[in-house]
């Protein structure tokens, strides 16, 4: 459905070009926004030189093609109107929430052996991978928050708001940390543009300390949160006990010590992105010895840099970080999205994997084309 969605995506693009638009190769390299995106592509298809797997390079380059295809597709559709921009959050929000009574109702049928899961490390069972699935109820739940403020309606106001404090709660029964992490990101940013926008700085400080005390509520009264902050207390003290060899939080560690030592190795250029599969599983019985399942570095920017090293890496982030260095006007859902992917990155080799790789350059592009007008009446 992702592969279908982006492909409609660029039939679109082309029927446009074909009625009313004349595109042109020298503009579309001018506006760094759109074509800086294609380096993340050039770089990941460029790390073949170094990369004797060509079957593992290959892989990563399909993963990556919507950084050549979407930026393209979006420089010829641009500007979205802002109605288009609010049905499309409007709908994801809609099918987070249809998807959250499926998964609470889940766990209430299935009590025992999801909390005895929880216990083990496991995660509350979601429609698609677990981090995946928080990082875009994150960014539903924050969208919630953003709209709110922006809509003239008072009824939206109420209901966008009461939304989105019910799927921060969602949050927080799931507990997957790196969508809490991006949500309470997410929020913070929300907060500090609400507050200087609107010049209410009694709010915001009152909210700002409420939202401090949430995790301690939490923690007390949300027995999925309460199991994996105990689980992964225990889980760390095993890593310093040496014991950690197939824990979820012990394995990040572990990756991220391998990574530093392979950086280390072949700092400029890397190990090529087709060979670290392969170095990863050797590293790590020589360091820790054998074990199930051997796991990338659970870091992007680690991830990256052990692939291509610093060169390829200082070329990466900065054709992703385009949209953010050189767009026209930044609004608010553009900033969020970047402080989402600057955060998920530290705890997670984020656009390894197509889904979210595909979920995040959709929403890059789509909050940079938008033309936002706040005053805009519903």
């Amino acid at each position: 459905m992702v592969s279908v969605a982006m492909i409609l995506v660029v039939i679109l693009a082309i029927m446009k070009a074909k009625e009313d638009y004349r595109f042109s190769v020298i503009s579309f390299a001018k506006d760094l926004p759109y074509s800086g995106l294609l380096l993340v592509f050039g770089v990941i298809l460029l790390s073949g030189i170094n990369s004797a797997d060509s079957g593992a390079w290959m892989k990563e380059v399909k993963i990556k093609l919507p950084f050549l295809i979407l930026p393209v597709a979006y420089y010829i559709l641009r500007p979205v109107d802002q109605k288009t921009h609010r049905l499309i959050h409007y709908s994801l929000i809609g099918v987070i929430l249809v998807s959250s009574i499926q998964v609470i109702s889940n766990f209430i049928f299935d009590y025992e052996a999801i909390s005895s899961g929880i216990n083990k490390g496991k995660s509350i069972p979601t429609p698609i991978d677990h981090i995946h699935y928080s990082i875009i109820l994150a960014y539903a739940t924050v969208s919630c928050f953003v709209y709110s403020a922006l809509e003239n309606s008072k009824k939206w106001k109420v209901i966008l708001f009461l939304v989105g404090v019910y799927l921060f709660g969602y949050c927080h029964f799931l507990s997957v940390r790196t969508g809490l992490a991006l949500c309470y990101a997410g929020i913070g940013i929300t907060l500090i543009w609400y507050v200087i926008t609107r010049k209410k700085y009694l709010f915001g400080f009152v909210t700002a300390m409420g939202i401090m005390t949430l995790p301690f509520v939490a923690y007390y009264t949300v027995q999925p949160f309460h199991n994996k902050v105990q689980y992964m207390m225990w889980d760390i003290e095993q890593f310093q006990k040496g014991n950690g060899n197939n824990y979820s939080d012990s394995e990040r560690l572990m990756s991220y010590e391998i990574a530093f030592d392979m950086i280390k190795e072949a700092p400029i250029v890397g190990h090529g992105i087709g060979d670290l599969r392969p170095l990863i599983t050797q590293k790590h019985k020589e360091k820790y010895g054998d074990k199930e399942k051997y796991i990338y570095p659970h870091n992007q920017y680690l991830y990256i840099l052990t692939a291509v090293g610093v060169l390829g890496a200082l070329v990466f982030f900065f054709g992703l970080f385009c949209p953010i260095f050189f767009a026209e006007k930044r609004n608010i859902f553009l900033v969020i999205t970047f402080i989402m992917i600057i955060f998920s990155f530290l705890v997670e080799n984020t656009i390894q994997r197509a889904i979210i790789t595909a979920f995040f350059l959709f929403f890059i592009l789509l909050n940079l084309s938008v033309k936002f007008e706040i005053d805009e009446k519903r």
